[in-house]
């Protein structure tokens, strides 16, 4: 069974899942199913065709809210899971800047910029996370071993650094899904 209404709100579904970076053809075809099945009980209890449609789709909620519960499920693990290696990012990043002999600032804000945009390109949702993640201990080292207001200022500005490569990371993402 498939109707007008249901088959716009599931082309609605796909395209604000698409926004969010998902493309779950599965989850589509499971609400498809599910809506389907609570027409035919409204039907069946005497309701209208439309009528039906309209009470499925209003209890199954709104399309924008639903995409977004769906994918904030579907990348909070992974988010979690990206954590981990951002870090050791992170720290292998402001290992080798601590090093005596190591003096070449743009490899570093580089290196800082792409593994935040990296990371934040497979998991869209807090790319402010992870930019923490990879580029807290630089300014963690330089506020360490000269506690001075101008090295807070001066690990501020290195922070903006991954912080720009991860939202530009999930804006690549966002518009690798609204193309797709």
């Amino acid at each position: 069974m498939s109707s007008s209404a249901v088959d716009r709100y599931l082309a609605e579904l796909e395209r604000e899942l698409r926004k969010r970076g998902v493309t779950s053809a599965r989850f589509v075809e499971e609400t498809r199913g599910h809506l389907n099945d609570s027409v035919e009980a409204g039907v069946r209890s005497g309701l209208s065709q439309d009528s039906a449609e309209q009470e499925a789709l209003q209890r199954y909620g709104d399309v924008r809210t639903v995409a977004k519960k769906f994918a904030a499920e579907r990348y909070r693990i992974l988010q979690w899971v990206l954590v981990a290696p951002a870090v050791l990012m992170g720290l292998g990043i402001a290992w080798v800047d601590s090093r005596p002999h190591w003096d070449d600032t743009g490899i570093t804000a580089g290196c800082l910029l792409l593994s935040a945009g990296l990371l934040s390109l497979i998991a869209p949702r807090r790319p402010w996370l992870l930019a923490l993640g990879v580029g807290l201990w630089i300014p963690i080292h330089l506020i360490l071993q000269k506690p001075t207001l101008g090295s807070v200022l001066g690990g501020l500005v290195i922070l903006a650094i991954p912080m720009l490569g991860a939202y530009a990371g999930m804006a690549v993402r966002k518009v690798i899904g609204a193309v797709a």
